[in-house]
């Protein structure tokens, strides 16, 4: 096998056979009748075009069938052939050059969800069986609209997520944001908040998973002065403190028993009363958003959350997607993550072969790990280019800057993910065990 084969079969996100000039490309054989549509995304934004069965031509040149508007991409960059099953991604002679699954490669057979990134723009393979009772979504669906301000990556997905959150914004009915841990949820719930009609009056987010156990009634509803021993004060909770805004509560799933009927009574518009508080208490006029990362109808099975609070918020849900899908994404959030990064690390720039090293990575702790990783290779890159070894030492942990990216809401999410145990979290995190406490304070 060639080096560049061996790079990229070594790296199960490739999904793709590549080849270097001197060896030989297998054909794929396949028996489905398959169309195929690309997706780019360049400094224009996102947008889909359909593969002839013929050779594609791609770059920045206006005789290309797919211009792309990157600089750092060539005139004439490469080409892709819709062969069935699959499609042939050649390289065409292109200065930057052409990368799939974090390899440079000359040529190469791509399938469902493949990803080749050019210059710092990236082309998605996307396919759909062709039968006469079947139609692609691109061609029966209305055009997504802009990609939510304030929320890198302009996918055709996201931007479709992004239209959810403009027609819901207007409601007052609560929204479960469903995804993975680190998909930003909580931009996506920020997003609704001030696109909406409460968009001047508060926006309170919550922790659930941070509250202790004890408070979380406190937190939420807010007490009287010696409701509790410590109480020494009136307190108001968050509820009021959202008044006429958006209470978003993140990890909604982690909610203990207990709390889950007075969350319920206030959803349902009945009055919110403080812990110790006599008499009628307040009405709340607030929008509840909740966010989990959890199967909630799992937990509603295993007696750990209230079916009928189930019920109450999945009146609208929202899924963000996890960043392995839509890997397209990647640039545009790398390039927004650098910017934030840049009084620490310096100011820092993605090679075309970082990128593609990024883009062949899984993300199980999706944006969160990414910006971590980017951390750690702008720390330890030698130059203001970041490269693929800088992002493969990034990724190993191998620098000396991961207690400056790990923040102290993620060390927090180790800690549990490590069923309370400090040394093994702090051994997760690359840190020493008394750093690693230290941040768990902050």
């Amino acid at each position: 096998m060639s080096p560049v084969a061996e790079a990229c079969s070594s790296n199960g996100s490739s999904n793709a056979a590549v080849r270097s000039s001197s060896s030989t490309l297998e054909i794929p054989v396949s028996s489905s009748q398959v169309r195929w549509v690309v997706e780019v995304q360049d400094d224009a934004g996102a947008r889909r075009t359909a593969l002839p069965e013929r050779p594609f031509l791609v770059g920045t040149s206006p005789a290309s069938d797919l211009i792309v508007h990157d600089p750092t991409v060539s005139a004439a960059h490469c080409s892709l052939t819709a062969s069935g099953g699959f499609v042939a991604i050649a390289d065409v002679g292109s200065k930057n050059g052409t990368y799939v699954g974090g390899a440079r490669v000359r040529e190469a057979w791509g399938q469902e969800g493949t990803l080749v990134v050019l210059g710092r723009s990236t082309l998605t393979l996307i396919s759909s069986a062709s039968s006469a009772s079947s139609t692609d979504a691109s061609e029966t669906e209305a055009p997504p609209g802009a990609p939510l301000a304030g929320v890198a990556g302009g996918s055709i997905a996201m931007r479709r997520l992004a239209d959810q959150v403009r027609r819901l914004a207007k409601h007052a009915l609560p929204v479960l944001i469903a995804g993975e841990s680190g998909t930003g949820k909580e931009l996506v719930a920020r997003s609704l908040h001030c696109l909406g009609p409460r968009r001047a009056r508060p926006f309170v987010a919550i922790n659930v998973t941070a509250l202790p156990r004890e408070l979380v009634e406190t937190e939420l509803f807010g007490h009287e002065r010696g409701a509790f021993t410590g109480a020494h004060a009136r307190r108001e909770g968050a509820f009021s403190e959202a008044q006429g805004g958006s209470l978003f509560l993140d990890e909604i799933g982690d909610l203990p028993l207990e709390a889950q009927p007075k969350l319920l009574r206030a959803l349902d518009g009945y009055e919110v009363r403080r812990v110790g508080a006599a008499g009628s208490g307040q009405r709340a006029d607030v929008r509840v958003i909740a966010a989990t990362h959890a199967q909630l109808d799992q937990r509603v099975t295993s007696g750990q959350f209230r079916r009928d609070l189930f019920h109450r918020l999945e009146c609208f849900v929202l899924t963000v997607p996890a960043l392995r899908d839509r890997r397209g994404d990647i640039p545009a959030i790398a390039r927004e993550l650098l910017g934030q990064l840049a009084p620490d690390v310096g100011s820092r720039v993605l090679t075309s072969s970082g990128l593609a090293r990024l883009s062949a990575h899984t993300w199980p702790g999706n944006v969160r790990e990414l910006r971590n990783v980017l951390c750690r290779a702008g720390d330890c890159a030698r130059s203001p280019r970041i490269e693929a070894a800088d992002v493969d030492r990034a990724i190993r942990r191998d620098s000396p800057a991961v207690a400056k990216c790990l923040t102290p809401h993620r060390a927090r999410e180790l800690l549990r993910e490590n069923t309370g145990n400090l040394s093994a979290a702090a051994r997760a995190a690359g840190m020493p065990r008394t750093s690693f406490r230290k941040l768990l304070g902050a």
